[in-house]
């Protein structure tokens, strides 16, 4: 079995805060390229959300879901009496 990135970002806090998202749904992930705190909000290079095959489709969908803009308020149209 072997992971696959999922998700990249400059941003370390980014790889972190997608992985407990996507952990909070049961897929288990790991971060490559993390920098140990050492400048965590600098761009030093891409930090990678990795998981396993048979997770790969479900870990992109939920990515997906989450970027993806909120739907807008149901309008509430009352019929007209007639």
């Amino acid at each position: 079995m072997a992971w696959r990135s999922c998700y990249s970002t400059p941003l370390e806090v980014q790889a972190y805060l997608v992985k407990g998202y996507l952990e909070q749904f049961g897929v288990p992930c790991l971060v490559d390229g993390a920098r140990g705190g050492v400048k965590p909000f600098s761009a030093l290079g891409e930090v990678r959300l990795l998981v396993r095959d048979e997770w790969l489709q479900v870990a992109e969908g939920l990515i997906r879901g989450r970027e993806r803009p909120p739907r807008s308020r149901l309008r509430i149209v009352r019929r007209s009496e007639a």
